[in-house]
């Protein structure tokens, strides 16, 4: 009863604001300097029939479905929600929805939202939480202020049911921001972010969760200089994070903080300082640019504002770019070199260097190329502690290069798009504790793909595809061949659509068996599609599709089958 009495509560307010909208946009000249629209609605209404059979094995889904859709969305003065209704046979189930309300404005220099919002102070404090509350942010001129605050995550209470998650206390957040400048070009900002769990929102004992609390100072900056030829800028969060709330408050006289600190954000024995940041400087020349960056995240950090972190890692990147005749000769490298166990405290560091080149060449405007090549290389060090060694050393190394011409040939009437792709990888790894050899790994692949597609003009397009891989590693021999054609054709002024495709793919797999032997299976499949959609008007359209699979087996063990599947769907937009 207090859920209708909600709901009918909310369509007389919008009720009352659409019969006074008119007066009000009459004696006020408010709206007209504001994004606020006294009313819009819009929506859709749809139904979807389909069938589907199979042979060989069991269903993957029912052999008749109908599914219906409704939904309905409106903003009112800033305001906006919407209802979204929903029908299938499949879960013999009507299933109803009503979206959040939320409120969005903005006048002159200030924005006000209310509702979900997702927003971004800062890469290692607020980033990416959603907050339920609201959000408030003034910029007149090069003045910016920014707060958010509201629930963060709701609770989750303990369950004796199957697959449920760990149970979670309500959190309760809030963000303020503060700076000066131009985002574009020069500016320095400061925030904060604070979050904290509600003790009384699950009550139990061996929850397996603790409530946690977490406030964060993030200054940011970027600066630029010769006219934008030169930009540095950094960024660096501190992170206060306590793990138990429960845990003992730690004495004043033993923390080494100004006294008003204690009176916002009390620390306890579970409490940890941590620190995340990062710098990075570019240089944009006319022919040449060159990128730099550093990031360092501390063992141990966390942000309730980002979610789960990555810790214990530092990266260094360099981008360089040449670019030569006038544009149409690109050389691009990204280099990446990072590593962990930044305090040297694990039996195990790890290094990861990459480095991807690009080249692109336009020879004329019906021929270009490019053409890549990347190197990985992932290194385990086992460390001495104590002088033992407790780990061992692994290294993967990675290659991989990628040729791609392309070709387009113009005329008056027809147009022909031919490219082709082939690319070549190589992975190895050894490990030095490996007995004679047996656990290295080595795997070798080549890959190629031709594509040619002609648009005629009758409305006429026909596409067609041809690719090959193979792949060889140890003790196993992969060859993949495939062909899809396909056409595709516009009617009555593009109101109908028209469009057929057809495959074929082979799979060859050859293994080592235990007895010294080869293990050999080969799979074909041959697919194909027709779908068909017609606007009957520019609210109403329909949409048919039929599909087919064939999977049979050529030698070897495997399973057969055949599936036919097929859809109608009506929609209506109002």
């Amino acid at each position: 009863m207090a859920s209708y009495l909600k709901f009918g509560l909310l369509i007389y307010s919008i009720l009352i604001l659409f019969m006074t909208q008119n007066l009000f946009a009459q004696e006020s000249s408010f709206l007209n300097e504001t994004n606020l629209n006294t009313m819009r609605a819009g929506g859709s209404i749809g139904v979807t029939a389909s069938a589907y059979s199979v042979d060989g094995i069991e269903n993957r889904r029912a052999p008749g479905m109908i599914q219906t859709n409704a939904n309905m969305n409106f903003t009112l003065f800033g305001f906006s929600s919407g209802l979204n209704l929903n029908y299938s046979t499949d879960d013999s189930e009507f299933r109803q929805n009503m979206n959040s309300l939320s409120f969005n404005a903005t006048w002159k220099w200030i924005n006000l939202q209310a509702g979900d919002i997702n927003t971004r102070f800062s890469s290692y404090g607020l980033s990416g939480a959603t907050i339920r509350g609201g959000y408030l942010r003034i910029d007149p001129g090069n003045f910016l202020l920014e707060m958010t605050g509201g629930r963060s995550k709701r609770a989750v209470r303990p369950s004796l049911e199957s697959g449920f998650r760990r149970p979670a206390f309500e959190q309760w957040g809030g963000a303020a921001k503060i700076g000066y400048g131009n985002t574009s070009r020069n500016y320095i900002h400061l925030s904060t972010f604070y979050a904290r769990d509600d003790k009384s929102s699950i009550q139990g004992t061996n929850l397996e969760v603790d409530p946690r609390e977490n406030l964060t100072i993030t200054p940011d900056f970027q600066i630029h200089l010769f006219d934008g030829r030169f930009t540095i800028g950094s960024e660096v969060t501190a992170s206060i994070f306590t793990q138990d709330l429960n845990s003992a408050a730690l004495p004043k006289d033993d923390i080494a903080v100004p006294a008003f600190f204690t009176n916002i954000y009390t620390p306890r024995a579970s409490s940890k300082v941590n620190y995340a940041g990062m710098a990075d400087a570019s240089l944009n020349l006319d022919m040449f640019n060159l990128g730099l960056g550093y990031e360092r995240i501390q063992p141990g950090f966390e942000s309730l504002g980002r979610g789960t972190v990555r810790d214990d890692q530092e990266r260094i990147k360099i981008n360089p770019a040449l670019r030569l005749m006038n544009n149409r000769l690109n050389i691009s490298s990204n280099l990446s070199l990072g590593r962990d166990n930044l305090l040297g405290n694990r039996v195990q560091t790890q290094q990861n260097t990459n480095i991807n080149n690009s080249v692109q060449m336009v020879f004329t405007e019906a021929f270009s190329l490019n053409t890549t090549y990347g190197l990985m290389i992932n290194s385990i060090k086992a460390e001495e502690i104590d002088g033992e060694v407790l780990g061992s050393n692994q290294t993967q190394t990675s290659h991989n290069v990628m040729v791609q011409p392309s070709l387009t040939l113009r005329g008056e009437e027809y147009t022909h798009n031919i490219s082709v792709s082939g690319g070549y990888m190589l992975i190895e790894s050894k490990f030095d504790d490996s007995n004679a050899g047996g656990m290295d790994y080595s795997s070798t692949s080549i890959t190629s793909m031709l594509n040619y597609a002609i648009t005629l003009p009758v409305g006429l397009t026909i596409n067609s595809a041809f690719n090959y891989m193979t792949n060889s590693s140890d003790g196993v021999e992969i060859d993949n061949m495939g062909f899809n054609l396909g056409t595709s054709y516009a009617l009555f002024n593009r109101k109908l659509n028209l469009s057929v495709n057809a495959g074929i793919n082979m799979n060859s797999n050859e293994r080592d068996d235990f007895n010294g032997g080869t293990v050999t299976t080969k799979l074909q499949q041959i697919t194909g599609s027709l779908n068909s959609s017609y606007n009957l008007t520019d609210k109403d359209s329909f949409n048919i599709t039929l599909r087919t699979r064939n999977n049979s087996v050529v030698e070897g063990a495997g399973q057969e089958f055949t599936e036919l599947e097929g859809s109608f769907r009506y929609q209506r937009r109002f």
